[in-house]
């Protein structure tokens, strides 16, 4: 998870999302992840997977909050991570 934690403290205060699974992380700013969002649509691949990060991206805090895709296996999650106060 060094690695995840890493990527928070370097986007802090920039909207996007930390993509990460065991080993690696990469950020993406959130006009790449639209992009990504709206590919998926013109592919007929939307679910609530995609639903679900939209809405996640919009309406999270960058400032306090951090957002991020676990990819382990064949399980996808979104999680929101907020920093301790």
């Amino acid at each position: 998870m060094k690695h995840l934690v890493k990527s928070f403290q370097e986007h802090v205060g920039q909207r996007g999302v930390h993509f990460y699974d065991d080993s690696n992380c990469q950020f993406l700013m959130w006009d790449k992840v639209f992009d990504f969002i709206n590919l998926l649509s013109e592919k007929r691949n939307t679910d609530q997977f995609s639903e679900k990060l939209a809405d996640s991206l919009a309406n999270y805090d960058p400032d306090v909050e951090f957002l991020a895709v676990q990819q382990m296996g064949d399980t996808v999650s979104v999680e929101i991570y907020s920093e301790a106060q």
